[in-house]
């Protein structure tokens, strides 16, 4: 995965004023090179900073999003294979609405598409589906692109204290994720 991210990160970061079209775009392919979302967030504040890398990773996530719906609708064989990840992954089907997506999609063990998923099967039409996709990528893009500029920005204080919050972060969301998935 390093040998995809290095190079695209030093293109964009000598790319000048089209920098932040190919970090979007780079969003977008994404999803073929198999590289996790979080990652791209943190590349994105470590290039743009918290404000503008959160902007364009939200831009990149919500082109993401657009993508995978129109992917599925034109191949019927994702769509089946995505089903039985969702099975494993999410065990019952659950009934989770958009604000415990948005949660679920900070976890960053849960997989970004498994999630986009089960919104575009509760979703009547795209509009639905986008204004939920909407919603579920505000927070992941402010906080792993937040994230990003502030492991750019870290001192032994800071990463001790962002250490202790995550891992009582993760320990909170798999004991609510085992309530949520069992029932």
């Amino acid at each position: 995965m390093k040998e995809y991210v290095e190079p695209i990160t030093q293109f964009i970061e000598q790319a000048g004023w089209m920098g932040p079209l190919f970090f979007i775009l780079f969003h977008l392919i994404r999803q073929v090179l198999f590289i996790p979302v979080l990652l791209i967030c943190i590349v994105g504040g470590f290039l743009f900073g918290g404000v503008f890398g959160s902007i364009y990773s939200f831009i990149g996530l919500m082109g993401s999003s657009l993508s995978f719906y129109l992917l599925l609708s034109y191949f019927p064989w994702l769509h089946s294979r995505l089903a039985r990840l969702k099975e494993k992954v999410l065990k019952k089907d659950p009934a989770l609405n958009v604000w415990q997506l948005s949660l679920f999609r900070l976890v960053p063990f849960v997989h970004f598409h498994v999630l986009s998923f089960y919104a575009m099967e509760k979703s009547a039409n795209i509009t639905e589906y986008m204004k939920q996709s909407f919603i579920m990528n505000i927070p992941m893009a402010i906080v792993y692109t937040s994230f990003g500029n502030l492991l750019y920005n870290l001192n032994t204080v800071g990463l001790v204290i962002l250490a202790s919050s995550l891992i009582l972060l993760m320990i909170l969301s798999r004991n609510w994720s085992d309530q949520v998935v069992t029932r």
